[in-house]
């Protein structure tokens, strides 16, 4: 079964190398803007399921992964920041703050059938001053990152807690949970010289 990643991120495709599965890169060029009325959590779940039901219309006969991300800030919606100021402005919203992250995945089978699921990851952070925030950007260049926080760095130094189902979900995709979805689609990189797997 051929499976494809609907996503250009970097630590995504990091992700499922690193546990060993086999894929291609397909990026889903949909529209992210969020509707009217439209929480975080519905916003990140209709993505990613667009975003495989996309490339899965362009890719007939494969298993498609979408997945979304973005932060949450005192009722506010954060995606990448793009640039080092936008970064910078976004952190400092953070200090003594708690920041939820909404992170989802969706698993489209050959037969059109959507596995998905969003998982929540809140961050206490302490609190923390400019100049720890510019040097944790020269740092680590969040820029691409939901909320500018890219976790498996530096960003942990700005934490005091983290609370989570599935503590990969920060950096991109739901380990756990997309692995999970992959099984029951017939996909398990612990099974692959199995052929009742093939």
């Amino acid at each position: 079964m051929k499976l494809i990643l609907a996503s250009m991120s970097r630590y995504r495709r990091e992700q499922l190398n690193a546990l060993g599965y086999t894929f291609e890169v397909v990026p889903a060029d949909v529209d992210e803007t969020p509707r009217i009325g439209e929480s975080a959590r519905e916003l990140t779940l209709r993505l990613a399921r667009e975003k495989a039901k996309t490339v899965a219309a362009q890719h007939p006969g494969c298993i498609v992964i979408g997945s979304d991300q973005v932060g949450v800030c005192k009722g506010e919606i954060l995606t990448k920041p793009g640039n080092r100021q936008r970064a910078l402005d976004c952190l400092m919203r953070y200090p003594n703050n708690t920041v939820s992250f909404e992170t989802a995945v969706a698993v489209r089978n050959l037969d059109g059938l959507v596995y998905a699921d969003v998982i929540t990851t809140t961050i206490k952070f302490r609190e923390f001053d400019l100049t720890e925030a510019r040097n944790y950007v020269d740092l680590d260049q969040p820029f691409d990152c939901a909320g500018a926080i890219k976790s498996e760095r530096h960003a942990p130094l700005l934490f005091e807690w983290v609370c989570s189902d599935d503590p990969s979900a920060l950096i991109g995709l739901p380990l756990i949970r997309t692995s999970s979805f992959l099984r029951l689609v017939g996909i398990n990189p612990l099974r692959k010289d199995d052929p009742s797997t093939h």
